[in-house]
């Protein structure tokens, strides 16, 4: 036995990183005293900070000893106050003290029957809803989750069961008897563990049944060793415990993406402008992105020819916003079509390509204009109103940021010194919100199809 416990006293370190899909990736855990930074006053290291070593992970750390699922929130709002929305992972690890307060499991939904039309006719079939309270234990995961799910719908969450319990006592009147006990409500710790497995599938979570993959159980003489006090706690995982939890973890880890893709596109308005679009294809080049250009093709001569061959030349698309930026639906359609083909002509002149999509200026849209133009895709997108040169440019980064999804085009104009500042901070902060970026008709071929040119349709976003 002690050729084993020397074993996993090894740091993690030690061990060899394994290269996947986790190594960098940013992860928040959620939890109670096994996940405390705390407990490192207690043992040498913490499952967290060797999944650090064994994955390559960035661990942000939010447990506190005492909590239970109805603290999830409040660790959660520590969070985004923190981090924001730079994160790529939630872990929870918590249920084990709502068992020790006694806590009754209470019910997933309240039943009953609701009026709905089902094929075209109205019946009335039973329903459910799901319980939101903190009276029990299951009203508890779901106001937690709802939360998360509400505030983190791009991240992975991932629920841990609770591990096995022993007996503990912390005080004359802190002791907790072993898992073969049940709760003050006559509950035992597996029927949480068991609730927890629910919520993954009530949800849509990933649940890891630490519980049972970690091995470790310590009503047993034998798994005392991986436990902080061989007398008075058989709760808590010592030094060869954490390290024990953190293998098995990393090991299911492997099964799940660290993160799910996001794309976004930035799309620029009304240039080529001599002083700005320069500067705005300095920042992208910088930064290695590439953007969709709808130009204005008065503003496409030979003065600005040079900036149109370096989007071409960077990969950036050069689209088209019309000749002299009307209202087209104000036009009729003859005028809509000559509007268009003006400007594609210089386009295809000066930077030798000729534009897929039209942009009509103020996203004035309708089947007049639809009909007019046989062989555009029509694309509006996501404006927060930059043009404004008196917009400062923190109010159009913190716009652009509150409006940014998963399949965004999102529309500036490279027109005013603050939009070109706005987009230097707000590219590497979509960034660190896991945002790749991507050209408009990329975002579509990522989605799988491209718009057809007689769709009588305006796209603001590729969803």
């Amino acid at each position: 036995m002690l050729a084993v416990v020397m074993m996993w006293v090894l740091p993690a370190s030690a061990q060899p990183e394994i290269q996947s899909q986790w190594n960098g990736a940013r992860v928040a855990f959620i939890g109670d005293s096994i996940t405390d930074p705390a407990q490192i006053g207690w043992v040498n290291n913490t499952f967290w900070n060797n999944l650090k070593d064994i994955l390559g992970i960035e661990p942000y750390v939010y447990g506190i000893n005492g909590h239970n699922m109805a603290d999830l929130i409040g660790q959660a709002k520590r969070l985004e106050n923190e981090r924001g929305q730079e994160i790529d992972a939630i872990i929870v690890f918590l249920g084990t003290n709502d068992y020790n307060q006694g806590l009754p499991l209470g019910d997933w939904y309240n039943h009953d029957t609701k009026v709905t039309n089902s094929d075209g006719v109205e019946r009335e079939l039973a329903h459910w809803e799901l319980v939101y309270c903190d009276s029990t234990f299951r009203g508890r995961v779901n106001t937690s989750l709802k939360y998360l799910k509400t505030h983190y719908p791009d991240k992975q969450i991932i629920l841990l069961t609770p591990i096995h319990r022993g007996y503990a006592k912390f005080g004359q009147t802190n002791v907790q008897p072993p898992e073969e006990y049940a709760n003050r409500a006559g509950f035992y710790i597996d029927e949480f563990v068991s609730a927890v497995k629910e919520a993954g599938s009530i949800w849509a979570m990933p649940v890891i049944d630490l519980n049972s993959i970690c091995g470790l159980l310590p009503t047993m003489q034998e798994h005392i060793p991986y436990f902080r006090n061989p007398k008075t706690d058989h709760l808590h995982p010592n030094t060869p415990g954490h390290l024990r939890m953190a293998y098995s973890l990393a090991f299911q880890l492997l099964g799940y993406p660290a993160r799910f893709p996001k794309f976004v596109a930035l799309s620029f308005d009304d240039g080529p402008n001599r002083e700005f679009t320069p500067k705005m294809l300095d920042i992208l080049e910088e930064n290695g992105v590439k953007g969709s250009f709808f130009v204005i093709g008065r503003n496409v001569t030979r003065k600005t020819a040079p900036i149109l061959r370096r989007m071409v030349a960077m990969g950036c698309d050069v689209m088209n916003h019309t000749y002299s930026h009307p209202d087209l639906t104000k036009l009729s359609e003859e005028e809509i079509l000559r509007e268009v083909e003006r400007t594609d002509s210089v386009i295809l002149k000066w930077a030798g390509v000729t534009p897929t999509m039209l942009r009509p200026p103020y996203t004035a849209f309708n089947d007049k204009v639809a009909a007019s133009v046989p062989d555009k895709a029509f694309i509006a997108g996501t404006s927060v109103g930059d043009w404004r040169k008196d917009m400062p440019a923190e109010d159009k980064v913190n716009a652009f940021l509150e409006k940014a999804r998963d399949g965004s085009v999102l529309l500036f104009h490279d027109t005013n010194e603050t939009t070109i500042e706005a987009v230097r901070v707000l590219i590497p902060a979509l960034k660190a919100r896991g945002f790749e970026f991507v050209t408009v008709p990329e975002l579509f071929q990522i989605r799988g199809w491209m718009p057809s040119s007689n769709e009588k349709r305006m796209y603001s976003n590729v969803y």
